[in-house]
């Protein structure tokens, strides 16, 4: 494992202090962050392609990838990348301190720890100078988080809603979906990927676990898209009449679609997955964290590197959820011969999700590459078609792969026999899952 340096910085980074609970562990950093980002979009293209001119030749000299790397300006949008939790938090935290209108926040995990309580009191605060604040929850994803916590919230002035819950969908038959998406709306700023609300996510030297997590922040029109896609989330949290629908933007940008679906037959963000596979000429470069390719995906890889398109494929090294990393090491040996390139991330825990086609085509959300991302939630992705930006996320995923290790059949034979029985157990549950969903809108 790589070498860390795990004392925790307090709000004030200096290295010796420990996290507060209830003060942003971002203090002033969150607000640069977030005002680079908000001034780049404003001020335009020249800027916004500035900053990422910058991102780009610093990251060549080592630069700390932590950092938000943009905004990018593309052509309807600003886009800054956050390849790390403290670009992640920092923005959104700085984000939301000068917050004057709304802060939505759909989550699937919120926890009642320091950087729950952390963000608890910064919504707390935006809602105190007059911002609607609201936070949709998902109770199974947040089942460890008690009532008073969502109470407390509620006493502050923040709007909260549990999203289909469990004692009410149950009674109607209903317990599936379950609300996946990460989507954040901040005034004129929206935000996706795989972070949360919990210490998972807290860089170790502040005082959390130290995960891996990967967001984009948005400015320009998609803004109401993203708001628009809370709205309709927000309206069927009840489990009561709303139906449950699709969103996605389609040919409306001609820089971005923002697409977000619901278990059904449509699929829309592995749609959009499959068909840039299929249509990949150079490279398809995945980082995800619980990779177990549904039976089509996995025929479109192969295919892709029967036409001589580089496969690359991060994975986790330590994992939450075993069952899926074991499942996908049954197949690590047939992925090999199929011409696969596979690493795992030995950094910390990996939980991104991103990819990317080409030079092109890049997509950064919530979407779990495995039968369950189809079957049980609700996903949402923004998909990128702007070169410079697509740059910047292959950049970021070359950094990530120099932090991994490549899966070999040297690897592979270190594994015992127990261990690769346990494997193909849990490959065979996942498999049939798979079979049982139609994962392909052929």
């Amino acid at each position: 494992m790589i070498s860390r340096d795990r004392r925790p910085h307090g709000p004030v980074d200096d290295g010796r202090s420990t996290p507060v609970p209830g003060v942003s562990p971002f203090g002033d950093a969150a607000a640069g962050s977030g005002a680079a980002a908000g001034s780049g979009a404003a001020s335009g293209s020249g800027a916004a392609a500035g900053s990422g001119a910058a991102a780009s030749s610093g990251a060549a000299a080592g630069a700390d990838v932590s950092r938000p790397i943009g905004p990018i300006a593309t052509a309807q949008h600003a886009l800054t990348l956050l390849p790390g939790m403290e670009a992640v938090l920092g923005s959104i935290f700085g984000d939301v301190e000068r917050a004057e209108r709304r802060v939505d926040i759909e989550t699937y995990i919120y926890r009642d720890d320091l950087l729950g309580r952390s963000f608890a009191d910064v919504m707390g605060r935006a809602a105190a100078r007059g911002a609607r604040a609201r936070l949709l929850y998902d109770p199974l994803g947040s089942n460890e988080t008690d009532a008073p916590f969502f109470d407390e919230l509620r006493r502050r002035g923040v709007e909260v809603r549990a999203y289909r819950p469990m004692a009410v969908t149950l009674g109607r038959g209903g317990f599936l979906p379950r609300d996946h998406s990460r989507v954040i709306v901040i005034d004129d700023a929206a935000y996706t990927g795989g972070a949360a609300w919990g210490d998972e996510w807290l860089p170790e030297r502040r005082g959390g676990e130290g995960w891996h997590d990967v967001c984009a922040r948005v400015d320009g029109p998609c803004v109401g898209d993203f708001a628009y896609l809370f709205e309709q989330r927000w309206r069927e949290a009840d489990g009561g009449g709303e139906r449950l629908r699709d969103y996605a933007t389609g040919r409306k940008y001609p820089d971005l679609e923002l697409v977000a679906d619901t278990p059904d037959d449509n699929a829309r963000v592995y749609a959009r997955y499959r068909e840039a596979i299929r249509r990949a000429q150079e490279r398809v470069w995945i980082e995800n964290a619980y990779f177990f390719p549904p039976a089509g995906m996995l025929k479109d890889l192969v295919d892709a590197v029967a036409r001589g398109v580089d496969v690359q494929i991060i994975l986790p090294d330590e994992t939450d959820l075993p069952i899926i990393q074991r499942a996908a090491r049954a197949e690590h040996p047939a992925w090999l011969d199929r011409g696969f390139k596979l690493f795992e991330f030995q950094r910390d825990v990996l939980h991104s999700k991103f990819a990317l086609v080409d030079r092109a085509w890049c997509t950064i959300g919530t979407f779990n590459a495995n039968p369950s991302s189809l079957s049980a939630v609700n996903e949402v992705n923004l998909f990128v078609f702007d070169p410079a930006f697509v740059a910047r996320v292959a950049d970021l995923f070359s950094k990530d792969r120099a932090d991994s290790r490549p899966v070999t059949r040297a690897t592979l034979a270190e594994r015992s026999l127990p261990d690769k029985a346990v494997d193909w157990l849990a490959h065979g549950a996942l498999s049939l899952l798979d079979g049982l969903i139609k994962t392909s809108p052929d």
